[in-house]
């Protein structure tokens, strides 16, 4: 997978990205990321200028719905994790009130404490709160997974991913996505028990579906609502991941 920054003589600019799934090329407009033009491998780059000037008028229309949106995002009062079914308060406090390298910490997570100038500022410390307590509460299930199903694993580590959940690379070791906290931990389960049988088949092949079936009968449902998530996951945080790249 390749991306690349382009842009027309105009105003508006994408994002090309070269994929190996891809059947065809299109154009999405991606949470807060812009315009993003995916092609086939095979696809001539040529032609992509050609495919967004035929396309700019609809590009430039969701772009600057998505630029009134981003003007209405607030940040919010509490936090929710559907992952455990915690709700945490947040204070905000503009960093002259408090002195300077200091770090407050509530071990019980009962107050989320967030120090920042602007909004944006104030967003990056949420998100790096929630990575911090992904950190915590992710690890120690995909353990028990792998302990239940019998399929081991090297490392985890933990990210903020734009568009995957999660990954397994071909020595074992699984990154999964912070934003998993925002979803169901049944759902969670799945996509756990989803990357450790890519430690078996490091595809999605058919022994690799039977294997995925054999842990989880009720799989297809799962990979529905995997698809359906991404609104679960709050404005304000895809806000600040996708202005952050």
């Amino acid at each position: 997978m390749k991306k690349d920054e382009h842009s027309d003589k105009g105003d508006l600019q994408w994002q090309l990205r070269v994929s190996s799934k891809a059947r065809y090329a299109r154009l999405r407009i991606m949470p807060f990321g812009g315009l993003e033009v995916v092609i086939p491998t095979r696809f001539p780059r040529k032609l992509v200028a050609g495919l967004v000037a035929e396309h700019a008028d609809w590009a430039r229309h969701q772009l600057a719905r998505q630029a009134q949106l981003r003007e209405s995002i607030s940040l919010p009062s509490e936090l929710r994790l559907d992952f455990d079914g915690s709700t945490t308060a947040i204070r905000y406090h503009s960093a002259p009130e408090r002195v300077q390298g200091e770090l407050f910490i509530d071990p019980a997570d009962e107050v989320i404490e967030i120090e920042a100038d602007d909004q944006r500022a104030a967003s990056a410390e949420l998100r790096h709160w929630i990575r911090q307590r992904a950190r915590r509460q992710l690890p120690p299930l995909l353990q028990e997974v792998s302990t239940h199903t019998g399929l081991a694993y090297n490392r985890v580590s933990i990210r903020s991913q734009r568009t995957r959940w999660g990954s397994c690379s071909n020595r074992g070791n699984i990154s999964l996505n912070d934003q998993l906290l925002f979803l169901p931990a049944d759902t969670v389960k799945y996509l756990m028990i989803h990357e450790l049988c890519h430690t078996r088949h490091l595809n999605h092949s058919k022994a690799f579906w039977t294997l995925v079936q054999e842990h989880c009968p009720g799989y297809r449902a799962h990979e529905k609502r995997l698809g359906q998530s991404r609104n679960l996951v709050p404005d304000w945080f895809l806000l600040d991941l996708f202005a952050g790249r």
